[in-house]
């Protein structure tokens, strides 16, 4: 019977998510979330980040980046914004390995007591087009707090979605679709990206999982002096 192997990373600790088998009685029953009242552009165009523009895929000022990352470069994202960041972005990856689903975003507008909010969705599909076991997350917390002007690079560290994919899932095109939304502003962004997920070979059976990663891409660094207040 699959299994969705996914987490949440929720202020240092992880909390299993789906890692039951993805029967709908399994699961506790949930209302669906309200539809905020947002306009949302038709693009899901992911490229690179541009320090005055912000990102490609936006509305408005807001914008925003979907990556997937190997687990172990979240401490990528504890650095100090003075240092420099650098992640590998994950296209190919073999079952068993820990892929991380990050969102940055930026242009951020503050509420009447300076703090900005967003909240973000994602869903996870197979190769056929169906949703990968269950995995469909509805307003999840990115980031809250003081911001300041706004225009620093912020990320989805308040929870992470964590993906490790088994043995016996299809291999293929895996497509991760995501939603950040500005709750202040009542601003959305639709991003897309996508993994490839290899077949098991006996040879990569004995061994451990692999991933494949694009060129090196740098993570814009945020604005000092709003470091000390984001990370509250």
């Amino acid at each position: 019977m699959k299994t969705f192997s996914a987490a949440i990373l929720v202020g240092g600790y992880m909390v299993l998510a789906f890692g039951v088998a993805a029967q709908a009685a399994q699961l506790p029953a949930k209302p669906p979330p309200a539809k905020p009242a947002v306009v949302v552009p038709q693009t899901t165009t992911t490229t690179d980040y541009n320090p005055a523009q912000g990102f490609p895929d936006r509305n408005g000022r807001f914008s925003a980046m979907l990556v997937v990352v190997p687990q172990q470069e979240l401490s990528q994202f504890a650095k100090p914004s003075g240092e420099g960041r650098q992640l590998s972005r994950v296209n190919r990856a073999e079952a068993g390995a820990v892929l991380a689903i990050k969102l940055l975003y930026t242009g951020l507008k503050a509420d009447k007591n300076g703090n900005g909010e967003v909240t973000y969705d994602v869903q996870v599909y197979q190769p056929d087009g169906t949703l990968y076991a269950g995995s469909d997350y509805h307003h999840l917390a990115g980031s809250r707090g003081p911001i300041g002007d706004g225009q620093a690079v912020y990320d989805n560290r308040d929870k992470v979605v964590l993906i490790q994919f088994e043995p016996q899932d299809k291999p293929g095109i895996y497509t991760i679709k995501a939603t950040a939304r500005d709750e202040v502003a009542q601003l959305a962004v639709p991003l897309q990206t996508q993994v490839e997920l290899l077949a098991v070979s006996p040879v990569s059976a004995q061994s451990a999982p692999a991933v494949t990663a694009a060129p090196t891409a740098a993570v814009p660094k945020s604005k000092k002096k709003h470091r000390r207040k984001h990370r509250r």
